[in-house]
């Protein structure tokens, strides 16, 4: 499995897209987790072919994670993209993202290609991926997502404080990345995570790997810093490349 990570920013950051990924698997099938409003652009820099994404998961839709949904859409049509594409959301907030679908090719309608819409479900398969979800603490449901495939497993929390059901998820994770707003400690019942609480997790799980992102930009230096004294624990950069191979066969 391959990580390419698309951007890291928190919602307002000057410096770093905001949060996304690209999941490759060994058969090139690719995902796109969260497509906020600088994600199309880091997607265009990359050079890929209008039909190389296959599926996007949303993790929620904050407009951070969800509104370069237009944009992409709009490019694919004027480009012919044909291959259907599937997106993956909670039902409930599907009606946001449709919209924004909408309003790519608006005034009309409809897409040079199919969009089958789908609801994120707490486990389902997907070409011999495993997908097993679970919701976060946020300000709005997020659904943290775990995938296994090509004997490895990938955790992506999306927005939002851990909860016992999403560390669950982490756990035994080759690659986990984890929200984490803060350096210092945030209150208990706060919406996102913070670097106290992000080291623990990486200590008492023993996670081989563990990224920190959508990290406020005054808060990214320190916990940079702080990291280094931690093996596999590290802030995520924009443009970063990631190979999760078994452990049997090789490391992260």
């Amino acid at each position: 499995m391959e990580i390419d990570v698309l951007g890291c920013g928190s919602a307002f950051s000057l410096q770093q897209n905001t949060s996304a990924l690209r999941v490759i698997d060994r058969e090139n099938r690719q995902w796109l987790i969260d497509c906020g409003p600088t994600i199309p652009r880091a997607l265009w820099q990359r050079g890929l072919d209008v039909n190389a994404i296959d599926a996007i998961y949303f993790t929620h839709v904050h407009p951070d994670h969800c509104t370069g949904l237009t944009a992409l859409l709009n490019h694919w049509k004027s480009f012919q993209r044909r291959k259907p594409l599937v997106i993956w959301s909670q039902r409930e907030q599907r009606s946001v993202l449709m919209q924004l679908a909408n309003l790519a090719n608006w005034p009309d309608t409809t897409l040079c290609f199919d969009i089958d819409w789908r609801d994120s479900e707490p486990q389902w398969c997907w070409h011999g991926w495993q997908v097993h979800t679970a919701f976060t603490h946020h300000e709005i449901p997020n659904l943290a997502v775990r995938i296994e495939t090509d004997g490895v497993a990938l955790f992506y929390s999306g927005d939002g404080r851990p909860t016992p059901e999403s560390i669950a998820l982490m756990h035994h994770a080759d690659l986990a990345f984890q929200e984490c707003a803060s350096m210092t400690p945030l209150a208990s019942d706060a919406s996102h995570g913070d670097f106290p609480g992000c080291q623990a997790l990486f200590s008492q799980l023993r996670l081989p790997a563990l990224g920190l992102y959508h990290c406020n930009d005054g808060a990214r230096p320190a916990l940079t810093q702080a990291c280094l004294t931690h093996q596999g624990l590290f802030v995520s950069e924009d443009g970063m490349r990631i190979e999760i191979t078994r452990r049997a066969e090789g490391s992260i």
